[in-house]
């Protein structure tokens, strides 16, 4: 049988390439190491060229150093009055005047309404009469004890009609004294519960007033911020009409609310000329006491795996770490953490490229030093 010529040539070429293999040569760069180059392990020989190490993921970083920050608690609430009384009828009658109108300033002790007195002054000097009566058959009978013609007992008994007159005369002053009714504090009138000619039953409002100063404005606090909080706390509270009053702590509820689990905190607050009224939503800042803190832009933040707020920080031999933070707050020149080392090395760009433990070609972000303090 013929062989074909392709079949020996083919033969004879991996013949050749089987030989070149088991001979143990290698030719790097067109060089062979065996021509001329002893191994590495022989007398003068030399190392064969490492491959170059791969290049570092480069970063942008920047030093942050902390500062005194007063951190701020920001509470949701309104205005309330710090009193609102309907005044009310201690004695029957009918209305005789009402000097006070809806809206009106009034100041302590100001007649608000009057009752038409009818024969309260009769009843007051009738009275009086009898207490006058009273008090000379006392007298007379008193003398004629002395010279031993009145019984004791008989003495004492128009003793005990002087007071029961006395007693008559005082109810009577009180009752005509009763149809004035006076303002129990300063205030604003809110309602005219009466008209003039109205007859008031005991118990029945004529007029309802409002204290406006000073002025509560009440918030509820979280269960985590409660303890923050002391009566006597100074803040500032901000109203949606854009006025700012300053303000002082003076309750916290000891008790949560059942449903909302939240304390009840009250501010007072100045307001003499009676502008900020009830019931107005406002928002009130607390300054907390101060905290080491950093501040940066908020871009730098980032999440871990199990969604913590933190940053990646450089550490030793430019290793990557993540470190959580607290948001104290937010500003317009950036936001401020707690919880961070002082100083600080973060990623300010290219952080979320990577990640804890690894190694990074550092580069300052600002082009001439790594670093930046608060102030700058």
């Amino acid at each position: 049988m013929k062989i074909k010529g392709s079949f020996i040539w083919a033969f004879l070429i991996a013949a050749v390439l089987v030989g070149w293999l088991y001979s143990g040569e290698l030719v790097i760069g067109g060089q062979s190491n065996s021509d001329g180059n002893p191994d590495e392990g022989e007398p003068g020989g030399t190392a064969a060229t490492p491959l170059p190490e791969q290049d570092l993921f480069q970063v942008r970083v920047r030093t942050f150093q902390a500062a005194q920050r007063t951190a701020q608690l920001v509470l949701r609430g309104r205005t309330q009055t710090e009193a609102r009384v309907s005044v009310k009828a201690e004695t029957p009658g009918l209305v005789d005047s009402i000097p006070v109108t809806r809206g009106q300033r009034v100041e302590a002790g100001e007649i608000l309404c009057r009752i038409e007195p009818g024969a309260r002054e009769a009843s007051l000097l009738e009275a009086n009469a009898r207490l006058e009566q009273a008090k000379l058959d006392h007298e007379a009978l008193a003398k004629l004890q002395e010279s031993g013609f009145a019984a004791d007992t008989r003495v004492r008994a128009l003793k005990a009609q002087v007071d029961a007159a006395q007693a008559a005369v005082t109810r009577a002053e009180l009752d005509l004294k009763r149809i004035i009714l006076r303002a129990p504090f300063a205030g604003v009138v809110e309602h005219d519960n009466a008209e003039i000619g109205d007859y008031l039953d005991v118990g029945r409002a004529c007029v309802t007033i409002v204290a406006l100063d000073p002025m509560l404005v009440v918030g509820q606090v979280s269960e985590r911020d409660i303890s923050n909080l002391n009566v006597g706390m100074e803040g500032i509270v901000k109203f949606i009409t854009g006025e700012t009053r300053p303000g002082q702590i003076r309750f916290i509820s000891p008790s949560a609310d059942a449903d909302t689990r939240t304390f009840r905190v009250e501010l007072e607050i100045k307001n003499p000329d009676y502008e900020i009224l009830d019931n107005i939503t406002a928002d009130i800042l607390i300054n907390l006491a101060p905290v080491e803190a950093q501040r940066f832009t908020a871009a730098i933040l980032t999440l871990n795996d199990a969604g913590e707020v933190g940053v990646k920080a450089v550490g030793p031999d430019n290793i990557i770490e993540f470190m959580p933070v607290t948001i104290l707050g937010d500003t317009r020149d950036g936001v401020w953490v707690a919880g961070l080392p002082d100083p600080v090395t973060l990623v300010t760009v290219g952080q979320e490229y990577v990640v804890d433990g690894q190694r990074i070609d550092p580069i300052p972000d600002d082009g001439a030093s790594p670093t930046e303090s608060i102030g700058q």
